[in-house]
């Protein structure tokens, strides 16, 4: 039998086809000091987004999605996430820190940051450098850690700890 190997490197994953079999390794993402658009696979992903605001989508697995700089819209999806905001304002239609389905963990970090929790049993730290979070806890029964801002917003959260 021969075997033929073919590699493909997308900006997302990397994709192995031994022998008409595709298997999806974990996915490689560089991204860029400017405004970078990321997709995950169903596979567990890490992917830091540096500088600039950008999007990114952790799609299946268990993922850990880091804003780091810039006003970034980060998306856990499928599975049990750790999403991170960094610096910057995290918020807005297109930029803000979301969970997705699975018990999620979210970090507002520094910046005025919006982040939505959606189902699951998700922790949430939502604690203090002064500017105005806003926290939609979603279904589930979420634990929120909060900080000493009294304008934070706190929508359908059911445990409040400091």
């Amino acid at each position: 039998m021969r075997r033929t190997a073919m590699m493909v490197m997308t900006v997302a994953m990397l994709m192995v086809a031994l022998s008409g079999a595709a298997f999806a390794a974990v996915a490689v993402e560089e991204a860029t000091a400017g405004g970078d658009l990321i997709k995950g696979t169903a596979k567990a992903n890490t992917y830091h987004g540096l500088g600039g605001d950008d999007a990114i989508y952790g799609m299946g697995g268990n993922d850990t999605l880091y804003g780091d700089g810039g006003n970034d819209g980060l998306y856990g999806g499928a599975g049990d996430d750790t999403v991170r905001g960094g610096s910057g304002d995290d918020r807005a239609e297109e930029r803000k820190v979301f969970g997705g389905s699975g018990d999620d963990t979210l970090y507002g970090d520094a910046g005025s940051d919006a982040l939505n929790a959606g189902p699951g049993n998700d922790r949430i730290f939502s604690e203090g450098d002064g500017e105005v979070d806003v926290v939609d806890c979603g279904s589930g029964t979420d634990t929120v850690k909060k900080g000493s801002e009294r304008l934070d917003r706190y929508v359908g959260c059911e445990r409040f700890v400091r």
